[in-house]
């Protein structure tokens, strides 16, 4: 009866957590061999050091860590990218037409940019995602949810200087197209839950030079990097209130394109704030 074996079971402690290249490893070759033939259950050999069987392991482990790199970026296909800033951020919208003609130019400067988002990844974008709320510490007054729940924004407008939260789902747009986050901008915590990359921030507003309707917002952004999903969080309620939004919100592939594609064909870059505002 034929033995097989998962390739993840002969990769468990065959490979080290950093390779450095250099001078053949002996050692090493002799060590990752071992682990193998008993996994596969081969009887033990006493080493010989030849250059084929040499060769043989250093392929295994070659491929072995081929299979690696290939894995990690089958999951990670898309790449979040937080940038700090101290100054104005500027940039453009800029729309070509199907022959590579600008249509429109426009350039954008944001005095107060305290941190830059953007993305790598696919051309393509993926389906917008939607998601359904079991959990919101006061009722939505703006945004739209279908017969079951489910929606792609929604917001507590609040009143004067509160704006509670903001929920707004979309798919990532790689490249030339970066999100501002405003004001004095601080890294709370990383995290990461069930296949989602958990950003908190937190951002002080007094020292802006525009007018802004509160003093201090918080941010809590969820980024799938498989599938290419953002869920922004973000309003003047405590962050652990917009966390505890988070962490009971379940979301799903609504089945639709991207807001609007088809007319934003044509856009190679853009900039935006995803600063919580009224809708």
């Amino acid at each position: 009866m034929a033995v097989q074996i998962r390739i993840s079971e002969l990769m468990d402690g065959c490979c080290p957590e950093t390779v450095e290249l250099g001078s053949e490893d002996k050692a090493l070759a002799r060590r990752i061999d071992a682990s193998v033939m008993a996994k596969i259950g081969a009887p033990a050999q006493k080493p010989r050091h030849t250059a084929r069987k040499t060769f043989r392991t250093l392929l295994l482990a070659a491929a072995l860590t081929a299979l690696l790199s290939t894995a990690a970026y089958a999951v990670g296909g898309y790449y979040m990218n937080l940038r700090r800033t101290d100054g104005p951020e500027s940039g453009k919208w800029v729309e070509l037409a199907a022959d590579g003609t600008v249509l429109s130019e426009q350039k954008l400067v944001y005095p107060d940019a305290g941190m830059v988002l953007s993305f790598e990844g696919p051309a393509e974008r993926s389906n917008t995602p939607e998601f359904r709320c079991w959990y919101l510490p006061s009722e939505a007054t703006f945004g739209y949810t279908d017969a079951e729940g489910w929606a792609t924004y929604l917001s507590d407008n609040g009143e004067g200087r509160s704006i509670p939260y903001v929920i707004g789902a979309s798919s990532v747009w790689a490249g030339k197209h970066k999100s501002v986050i405003n004001g004095e901008v601080v890294l709370v915590k990383e995290d990461d839950w069930d296949g989602w990359h958990v950003t908190e921030l937190t951002s002080d507003y007094t020292n802006c030079s525009l007018g802004w309707a509160y003093d201090r917002a918080n941010f809590v952004l969820l980024f799938n990097a498989e599938k290419g999903w953002l869920i922004e969080i973000c309003g003047t309620a405590e962050l652990e209130t917009l966390e505890h939004i988070a962490r009971e919100l379940e979301i799903r592939d609504s089945g639709e394109r991207p807001y609007h594609e088809e007319a934003m064909t044509g856009l190679v870059e853009t900039i935006g704030m995803i600063d919580p505002g009224r809708g």
